[in-house]
């Protein structure tokens, strides 16, 4: 199915708006050729990266929907947490509405913050901030921790998000102290009597 002018530029839009996720030496080169596809070509990069949600809906729409992987940490009724592929740090997390939305509830900011307090427990950063941003005019919230050594952005690996992953979902074993048997009090020997 060819895509249309209207499409393809749609398409490349939403590219353009990924930019900030890709290291900073890289941007310049990546927008050149995202604004220099023409519709057969977008249509080739959709996918061969197996974008095609990009044409219909939202990648965290099809995150939610199990279409599109992800690295998820958390879940309720209203909201999923997935680790960020293009992190600025360890344990760097967005909580994602799972439905589209223009604007972020009250229940999608104390998930934020619970994630956040486990980020802390786990990692402890010197701060958590969390942001307020908009893809693909779905609004979420990025929970990013700072250790103080953040300089830009960087593609993670699978390898280090699962590692991440299962740093943040490992139960924590508490260690039980053995009770202490109890103790066996010897009573006094009694001289025994003659009648």
């Amino acid at each position: 199915m060819a895509l249309t002018d209207e499409d393809s530029n749609k398409i490349k839009e939403h590219l353009l708006k990924q930019l900030s996720n890709f290291p900073e030496d890289k941007r310049k080169e990546i927008k050149k050729q995202i604004e220099s596809m023409n519709p057969e070509q977008v249509e080739t990069f959709v996918n061969q990266n197996n974008l095609g949600h990009l044409g219909s809906s939202c990648i965290f729409c099809s995150i939610v929907g199990g279409q599109t992987n992800s690295f998820q940490i958390a879940e309720d009724e209203k909201n999923i947490a997935i680790l960020e592929l293009n992190p600025l740090s360890k344990g760097h997390t967005l909580a994602v509405p799972k439905e589209h939305s223009k604007e972020i509830s009250t229940h999608t900011t104390l998930f934020a913050k619970k994630i956040s307090e486990k980020l802390e427990e786990k990692f402890n950063p010197k701060e958590i901030k969390i942001n307020e941003i908009e893809i693909m005019e779905h609004k979420l919230l990025e929970i990013v921790p700072i250790y103080g050594d953040e300089t830009e952005r960087s593609q993670a690996s699978e390898i280090e998000l699962k590692n991440i992953q299962e740093e943040i979902l490992k139960i924590e074993e508490t260690i039980e102290e053995p009770e202490e048997e109890p103790s066996i009090i010897e009573a006094p020997k009694i001289k025994s009597r003659i009648p």
